[in-house]
Order: C-alpha cells, then structure tokens, then sequence
C-alpha cells in the first residue's frame, strides 16, 4: 500500500486522505472469535496480526488480520481472517447508526450479521 509506513518493528501506521490509522502487531480485541459471545462474558483477549489495509471511504478504512492468539490459551476462536472497519471521527453518528441497525438484524436472528464492537 502506497500509504503504509512502518513506525517499530511491532507498529504499523497508515497516512490515508481522512486521517492516520496506527496498530500493534499483534493487536489484542476483546470479543472476537467464533463464540463471540462467550469470548465477552469472560474477558478473554483474542491477538490479531499482519494488517493488511483493504480500502477507505466517507466513513472509514478497513484493514484485514491473521489470527495470532487467545489469551486463555485457547486458540478454538481463531478460524480465520478478520476485517477491521475503523471509523473516521467525523463520521461518528452515521456508524453508530449503522451499529444499531446491525445489532437489530443479528436480534432478529438475520445470519452472518457484521458485528459492531465498541460503543
């Protein structure tokens, strides 16, 4: 990617048009695997790595990563390929718009529903 600067051998950043975007690799998340909700309940970390940048648009750039670990021990929740959507600031209302609208299609047991984490 023309936009990707190495900053440390464990940080990657990425001057895109709509602002920076920096991880650690590996990149701890709390809530991702293929039991999502047990992952939550017990404050298990899930690590990902090897960002690779996708695409940007008007309201945020989206980065792949590998699975790299599980903080229990347990690497069962790692099946795969994750995609991260970070969100430009000014586009804040319009993704937790977003987020409501998705957390009602996976309520109302719609399959295969992206999952908002955060606020």
């Amino acid at each position: 990617s023309p936009f990707f600067l190495p900053v440390e051998e464990s940080k990657y950043f990425w001057n895109l048009p709509n602002g920076g975007v920096q991880f650690e690799d590996p990149f701890p998340f709390l809530g991702i695997g293929s039991d999502t909700e047990n992952v939550e309940n017990n404050g298990q970390l899930s690590y990902f790595g090897d960002p690779v940048f996708l695409g940007s648009g008007g309201s945020g750039a989206v980065f792949s990563f590998s699975p790299k670990y599980a903080s229990g021990g347990s690497d069962s929740n790692m099946n795969g390929k994750i995609a991260i959507k970070v969100s430009w600031k000014r586009s804040r209302s319009t993704v937790e718009k977003e987020c409501q609208i998705l957390r009602t299609l996976e309520k109302s047991g719609v399959p295969y529903v992206e999952k908002c984490i955060g606020p």
